[in-house]
């Protein structure tokens, strides 16, 4: 490490060879810290010997990376080029890559730079790359392809971009195709504040089609009004249409419909775009179990592969309980698909309601032995405990010792000791991309022994390794947990499964809704529950945080009537919209309701919580499988 160092702030070879006590690993914490604040004064003779005293220490590295960022110089080209070897690919390499590259950019060392160039994320680097390699003929007709995949993108490049898009177009390669793909991109999810320049790009007779692609992105109902398609460019007018109606449909159902049949026969469209649009339609409308929801999935279904299209077929079938019509759906469905734990429950669902308990018997018992949601379900229905399949996972010291003595592991977990939790899961993401299968579940469990319990479930799921129970579904913050769910009367495995589900136990989760925490409890329902204002922060705190979840759910108890299903439901899509999802007057089997909850999200939501519960139930000590019961509940009609 120590060869690393500046060439004009290295340590003389006096000072380095100064005798020093072993320092114990907490004073080596303490010293980085200290450390840190001097990096940038490389030739500081206390950070000199402070630099010694850490020579073995993990994080040392961080301390070389800021000293050489603080001076990227040509006089440094050796120490950053071997540092760069070094830790490629790794947290140390970005922040002092970005730095180096800026600094041969300014001093325009066009082969220093090619030689150090890869791509990090920059796009304005990436494009001086390509100005570089221009400048070489050799080079030219790799920069120019590199040039049309910058360019036919669906947002803005920076401006640095400017001058090498300008020797492409010269040259007569931005064609009037290309200035259309790139259309087609900013206006289908990209940025629409780009359409306005791509119309002055595009010939004359085109640019109405600009505006066509801007007016139906803020307005999707622009598609039912046949004046706005002159039929001038028709495949390119219907390609619009068919981004209109595939986001109409969502918005004014029957206006979608009414459109179809005014531009279905007016207009060139090809297979796939039909396909695209009934797959769109069959799925919003069966959502709302739409009248004419049955015509279009037969319809999409026919010629898909979608596996959303097919469950969502699967469900409107059951939803008016026509059972045989179900197996001929799952019989239709292909293979891969109607293998699966859901098509197959279902399966043998409408066995049983077609009075054919033998057949409905024998599909169950198949299921029976997975741990699973619908494995659950099945030994429900059979009356029998579930089978958790737990198989901890085997391995040696010697295993433990290989992983966990790489360097990436060192850093990661001194990270975590010093509470920088973010620089320790980007050193951890690092060390999976260099591990084998077998390392991987070797370094989940190390992560578990750390209690870095978000990662032992994260790296476990990637190792594809599941059945090592007691780790994926560890008891983390169990006294915290048991005594909230007491205090709220609620069951504690379904405060596991909650937490298990929601953040998979990382205290400082954050979502992009701006939920936080253990439990992902949103500020604003945290001061709704607790009746005073509660600072954003103080949701990071796990008992914080978990006091105030577990009375949410208690809450959601109350408001769902005791019916901890809906409560789940609610605890992840609202309580209003839940009661809007409710039997207008019939009650419904659970297992159906929760097949027909409209949002994808909620639905695979409930049932991992349901099986998640089942999991932590019998890791609290119950025995008794909750799908007994589950298995034959119905969800009564809103009152």
């Amino acid at each position: 490490m120590l060869g690393l160092l500046l060439a004009s702030a290295a340590v003389t070879p006096v000072l380095a060879n100064v005798p020093h006590a072993k320092l114990s690993i907490e004073a080596q914490r303490q010293l980085f810290i200290r450390a840190e604040t001097l990096a940038d004064k490389p030739k500081n003779q206390l950070y000199q010997k402070w630099l010694v005293q850490l020579e073995d220490y993990p994080l040392t590295p961080y301390l070389e990376q800021k000293s050489l960022i603080s001076y990227p110089y040509l006089s440094n080209r050796d120490a950053i080029e071997k540092f760069l070897v070094d830790y490629a690919e790794s947290p140390l390499d970005r922040p002092l890559r970005k730095k180096w590259l800026e600094y041969l950019v300014k001093q325009n060392k066009s082969e220093v730079f090619l030689t150090s160039y890869r791509y990090i994320g920059e796009e304005d680097l990436a494009c001086k790359q390509i100005e570089f390699m221009l400048d070489q003929p050799d080079l030219k007709a790799q920069a120019f392809k590199q040039i049309e995949a910058l360019w036919v993108v669906g947002e803005s490049q920076p401006k640095a971009c400017d001058k090498i898009f300008k020797v492409w177009q010269a040259a007569g390669l931005r064609t009037p195709q290309l200035v259309w793909q790139r259309l087609v991109l900013a206006a289908d999810g990209g940025d629409a504040t780009l359409i306005p320049y791509l119309k002055t790009l595009l010939p004359d007779n085109q640019k109405y089609l600009a505006d066509l692609w801007l007016a139906v992105r803020r307005s999707p109902s622009q598609v039912s009004r046949l004046s706005n398609f002159p039929k001038t460019f028709p495949e390119r007018e219907t390609q619009i249409i068919t981004y209109g109606l595939s986001r109409l449909v969502w918005n004014d159902r029957d206006l979608a419909l009414r459109s179809w049949q005014k531009l279905e026969k007016g207009f060139p469209f090809t297979l796939t775009q039909q396909q695209e649009i009934a797959e769109k339609f069959a799925v919003a409308l069966a959502i709302i179990n739409h009248a004419d929801s049955e015509e279009w999935l037969e319809k999409a279904a026919t010629a898909s592969q979608d596996e959303e299209l097919l469950r969502w077929h699967l469900a409107h079938v059951l939803r008016h309980r026509n059972w045989q019509h179900a197996l001929d759906v799952i019989d239709f469905a292909p293979q891969k698909l109607s293998d699966e734990y859901l098509f197959q429950y279902w399966r043998a669902r409408a066995y049983e309601e077609i009075k054919a308990p033998e057949q409905a018997r024998q599909t169950y018992e198949k299921l029976a032995d997975q741990r699973h949601y619908y494995g659950f379900l099945a030994s429900g229905k059979l009356a029998r405990k579930t089978n958790l399949n737990n198989l901890p996972l085997k391995f040696t010291q010697q295993e433990l010792d290989s992983v966990g003595n790489l360097p990436a592991a060192q850093r990661a977990f001194e990270f975590r000791h010093l509470g920088r939790q973010l620089s320790a899961r980007r050193e951890w993401i690092f060390l999976q991309s260099q591990l084998n299968e077998q390392q991987l579940k070797i370094a989940a469990v190390l992560a578990d022994q750390q209690g870095w319990h978000d990662q032992a479930i994260f790296t476990f799921s990637k190792a594809g390794y599941l059945d090592d129970l007691s780790r994926r579904f560890p008891m983390a913050f169990d006294q915290t947990l048991k005594s909230n769910a007491q205090k709220n009367n609620i069951d504690p495995a379904w405060a596991f499964a909650i937490v298990r589900r929601e953040s998979s136990f990382m205290p400082d989760a954050y979502s992009e809704a701006g939920a936080q925490g253990l439990m992902q409890v949103l500020p604003g329902t945290a001061s709704y529950i607790a009746k005073t204002k509660i600072s954003s922060s103080s949701l990071y705190d796990p008992e914080t945080n978990v006091e105030l979840g577990t009375q949410y759910m208690r809450y959601l108890m109350d408001k769902m009537d005791n019916n901890a299903i809906l409560a789940t439901a609610s605890y992840n899509a609202g309580w209003r919209r839940v009661k809007n999802w409710l039997p207008e007057k019939d009650s419904v089997p659970m297992d159906l309701w929760v097949e027909t909850i409209p949002y994808k999200e909620t639905r695979n939501y409930v049932k991992a919580v349901l099986a998640y519960q089942q999991i932590y139930s019998e890791q609290l000590g119950n025995s008794e499988n909750k799908f007994k019961d589950l298995a034959n509940m119905r969800i009564s009609p809103r009152s």
